[in-house]
């Protein structure tokens, strides 16, 4: 037996899984147009998160495309998903780089914002609270 007592240990949360700001809103970076793997599971898992996403009804501060994620603009499996998600967020950011790299065209949403990667950098470091799908 150890020489921790239980009654000595405070359990809270780490600073990465707290998913919220202090506004209460959740934000999130979708880095790839799967999640875990890139195949057709990787692709379902992802489909299925954004569906949660959706149904849930939180309040989303901000949604973040970044590098192969773009390509779900293009996807019509995702693009009416990717619509829903982004009325639901505040604020969307798309990278340019990414469509540019993946010759990727857009439709424009009022809120949507295409910026440069060093614009969605700083917007990263800025944002305190981010939920990552990889």
């Amino acid at each position: 037996m150890n020489s921790w007592e239980k009654s000595n240990l405070e359990l809270t949360p780490a600073p990465e899984m707290t998913m919220f700001d202090e506004s209460g809103t959740l934000s999130i970076l979708i880095k790839h147009d799967y999640y875990s793997s890139d195949n057709d599971h990787g692709r379902m898992l992802l489909g299925a998160f954004i569906d949660s996403l959706i149904e849930s009804g939180d309040a989303i501060c901000k949604v973040i495309l970044i590098d192969s994620a773009v390509r779900l603009l293009s996807d019509d499996s995702f693009s009416v998903k990717l619509v829903k998600l982004f009325a639901l967020s505040k604020y969307t950011y798309i990278c340019d780089d990414s469509l540019a790299y993946f010759d990727i065209e857009h439709a424009s949403h009022d809120n949507i914002i295409v910026c440069s990667a060093s614009d969605i950098s700083i917007e990263l470091i800025q944002t305190d609270h981010l939920l990552t799908l990889e």
